[in-house]
C-alpha cells in the first residue's frame, strides 16, 4: 500500500446500509487500522483478484498448440466481425 499511499490522494465517496458501516468499523478497530484502511485494502485485494482472473489463463500443452496454430494461421473474418469492424470505425 506504500506506493498507493505516495501518488496524489482522491476521494470515493460510497453509500452503505448503517450495519454494514458498523460492521466495517468494528472490523478495523479489531484489526488496528482505520476503516479507510481496511475498506482500501480489502478493495485493493479484490481488485487485483478480479484483474488476474480476467488477465491471466493457463493452457494445457493441446491448448497452447491450438492456440499458437491459430495466431500463425488465423481464420478468415466471419461477416459478422466485418460488419463489427465496420461499426467500430470512426
Amino acid at each position: 500500500m506504500e506506493n498507493i499511499m505516495s501518488e496524489a490522494l482522491e476521494r470515493v465517496d460510497i453509500r452503505l446500509p448503517s450495519d454494514a458501516k458498523r460492521l466495517l468499523m468494528q472490523a478495523a478497530e479489531v484489526s488496528g487500522n482505520t476503516l479507510t484502511a481496511l475498506v482500501l485494502n480489502a478493495a485493493l485485494d479484490k481488485a487485483r483478484d478480479i484483474l488476474q482472473t480476467h488477465q491471466h489463463f493457463v493452457l494445457g500443452d493441446e491448448e497452447w498448440r491450438d492456440f499458437v496454430a491459430t495466431l500463425e494461421n488465423p481464420p478468415e473474418p466471419t461477416e459478422a466481425l466485418r460488419e463489427a469492424w465496420r461499426d467500430a470505425a470512426p
